[in-house]
């Protein structure tokens, strides 16, 4: 680890001072998003949304995504960035910051909207981006550390949100408050905590906005995106389809999560934002070495490896009635899930020709906004049905990542094989 460790340390000193600056800001996004992230959920139902409500707000931050991700692609593929990513951050957290003032479910549909393709917007900036600021030797430490000084910050968001919120409900209540009662306070209190992330990403659009762009690189004969994503659509496809997938797998049951710890255990805020940050702990040591891990495995071997083990936590979650037992089980699960995203990012850089970069990322990012639309208001209607029966919901996740598992194994072997010849030619 010590070794891993001084790694970084030195591809952070020997990287671009754009890229340093890009991670400076991904940290106060990341913060932002994890507040959101993890108290979302728990603050409208707090506010006495029904699940099929909750589902609806949680799957327009995924439509904004949907809708946005490829023309933004197609948008950013020949042009500058920085000031995207300032507008992107600066969009996003305006609509974090008005949302406690918003009363309305059609309002929180919008706002949530508007974020989502906000962040959209900010993410399928951030693979190219990276790979053009930094040198092929260092790109998958800095992809790593790129995902995980990201999820890093989000400790400090959960754990800090989740904290935040107890502590004002302590000194709002008395002993003995109802149970409307003490909804109320956690809906108030955990709207404070939602505008503190809004103030995040606005600070974050100020760290961009200091970043020194690099030339982009101008094809020798200009041709259309809309062509190069014709023309190389079956490459688009071999990366899109799984990750739909995975997306589907994700949308179904992580949204619910929050819930799951509340209905299940009655888990109070602030015990679940320290069980969301030690997840994110987790997840940060699972991005470091994914270095390591590609090294041993190759790329699509790892993604398949990483996917089908953690298939046993999401059965562990679906049928155990111990808080422990399903507290290790979804931070096993997280740290395992989220290790994939560098991995399958960097080899999506490396098979996707320059120019096809942002639309590929484009599509993918829209098939993830797919999967995370239809996900929450699926589940959110199973829940009311079956009287909160979340054990559906991890079975159908893991019939997603079985299938996404066997489609990366066929679909990305032979681009990984190309792209490694190519490399060594």
């Amino acid at each position: 680890m010590g070794t891993l460790l001084r790694d970084y340390l030195q591809h952070w000193r020997g990287t671009s001072s754009t890229a340093r600056r890009y991670l400076i800001g991904a940290v106060l996004m990341g913060f932002s998003q994890a507040v959101t992230w993890s108290l979302l959920a728990r603050y409208l139902d707090a506010r006495g949304l029904d699940k099929e409500q909750v589902g609806s707000v949680l799957a327009a931050d995924a439509t904004g995504k949907m809708i946005i991700a490829l023309p933004a692609a197609l948008w950013l593929a020949r042009r500058p960035v920085r000031r995207t990513f300032m507008g992107s951050a600066c969009l996003g957290g305006a609509a974090y910051l008005v949302m406690p003032w918003i009363a309305s479910h059609r309002g929180l549909l919008v706002a949530n909207f508007v974020a989502g393709m906000s962040m959209a917007v900010h993410y399928v900036m951030i693979a190219p981006f990276l790979f053009r600021h930094t040198r092929s030797a260092e790109r998958a430490s800095i992809f790593g550390l790129a995902e995980a000084t990201r999820t890093l910050a989000s400790v400090v968001g959960a754990f800090g949100g989740g904290m935040l919120v107890a502590v004002l409900m302590r000194a709002w209540l008395e002993p003995g408050a109802s149970i409307a009662r003490t909804n109320a306070a956690e809906a108030d209190a955990t709207g404070y905590a939602i505008m503190a992330a809004g103030a995040s990403a606005i600070l974050a659009a100020w760290i961009y906005g200091s970043m020194q762009e690099a030339p982009r690189p101008q094809p020798k004969v200009r041709v259309s995106l809309l062509s190069l994503l014709v023309q190389h659509r079956k490459l688009v496809a071999r990366f899109a389809i799984p990750q739909g997938f995975v997306a589907a797998g994700a949308g179904i049951c992580i949204p619910f999560l929050p819930l799951y710890f509340k209905d299940r255990f009655a888990l109070g805020p602030d015990a679940w934002g320290q069980l969301f940050a030690v997840g994110q702990i987790l997840m940060t040591f699972g991005l470091l070495l994914t270095p390591l891990v590609l090294a041993r495995l190759g790329y699509v071997r790892s993604i398949v490896a990483i996917e089908l083990a953690s298939l046993p936590f999401f059965l562990l979650l679906a049928w155990t009635t111990s808080l422990p037992l399903a507290a290790f089980a979804f931070l096993m699960r997280g740290a395992l899930m989220n290790s994939t995203h560098p991995i399958h990012k960097n080899l999506m850089m490396k098979g996707t020709p320059e120019g096809v970069r942002e639309v590929q990322t484009g599509v993918n990012a829209t098939l993830w906004g797919l999967g995370w639309v239809v996900g929450p208001q699926w589940s959110g209607w199973i829940l009311e049905e079956t009287q909160d029966n979340y054990a559906l919901l991890m079975y159908a996740t893991i019939a997603c990542y079985v299938i996404a598992a066997g489609l990366t194994w066929t679909l990305l072997g032979p681009v990984e094989r190309y792209a490694l010849q190519e490399e060594e030619e």
